[in-house]
């Protein structure tokens, strides 16, 4: 593996060289995503356990599965009809509804829950606004603002949490292109969608590059650095968030840890 360089870059399109040209060879898509967390972790093993995702495809490369391996409430199935996209839950109290516009990308999400033990039963709507390359500028729900998303050279440099008055997170990447369109930096000011379901690909693209740096702008001594491994194909494999040594000591990582197939 190849641990990738910090220097700051300006970001192109996922996929393609420093000229704009589509690059060449396999294509893959996500097979696996695993998290892990704890103090000093010298690597995401030492933590002693994983929350992996695995997805299944159908033969148009459509995930058609996602599963946590961990009982019902963690394992969804996609039904496609049209334009609309169910996510259900296999204990069937809580599902997913998407619509899509004619690019194949989700303008809103019903979350719509049954479950008792989640509050149920309500829906709520959050609605998805993009700009001319299928990135995420705007979210709202049940017509509240939620996030407003920034975008420069196509990466996503800051993404506002409008319930939190407004604070506002700032990220910067280094030079390595994110091809696999991972989605390592999205808003996290509304959930649904986690990022278990962004990574179907149903919510646009991720930033072109691979992330550095991710901060709170109003806490700026807390920045947490953001480590990649790529593997011998420049797919992602591993991600490493850093946070500041804490009031014990110690040194707090986060983990995703990535696998890869290759669509035929």
């Amino acid at each position: 593996m190849t641990v990738l360089a910090v220097s700051a870059v300006s970001c192109k399109k996922p996929g393609t060289d420093s000229d704009g040209k589509e690059t060449q060879g396999p294509k893959y898509r996500i097979k696996t995503l695993a998290y892990t967390d704890g103090n000093d972790l010298a690597k995401p093993e030492d933590a002693g356990w994983f929350d992996t995702w695995y997805y299944t495809y159908d033969k148009d490369g459509r995930v058609i599965d996602v599963d946590r391996k961990d009982g019902d409430k963690k394992h969804f199935t996609f039904t496609y009809e049209g334009n609309k996209v169910t996510v259900a839950r296999k204990d069937g109290l809580r599902n997913f509804i998407l619509t899509l516009n004619d690019k194949g990308v989700c303008t809103s999400i019903i979350d719509d829950v049954k479950d008792p033990e989640e509050w149920g039963p309500y829906q709520e709507t959050a609605v998805f606004e993009y700009d001319a390359t299928l990135r995420p500028t705007k979210i709202t729900k049940e017509g509240e603002l939620r996030s407003e998303l920034t975008w420069r050279d196509n990466c996503l440099v800051s993404w506002t949490k409008a319930r939190d008055d407004n604070r506002k997170r700032s990220f910067t990447y280094n030079t390595t292109k994110n091809i696999g369109d991972l989605h390592a930096i999205y808003s996290e000011a509304i959930d649904p969608p986690a990022r278990w379901l962004y990574e179907t690909g149903l919510f646009g693209h991720g930033p072109a590059y691979l992330p550095k740096t991710s901060v709170w702008e109003d806490d700026p001594e807390n920045a947490s650095t953001i480590t990649c491994e790529v593997d011998e194909n420049g797919y992602c494999v591993s991600e490493k968030k850093t946070f500041p040594v804490n009031s014990e000591g110690k040194v707090w990582t986060e983990y995703f840890v990535i696998t890869w197939e290759e669509i035929k």
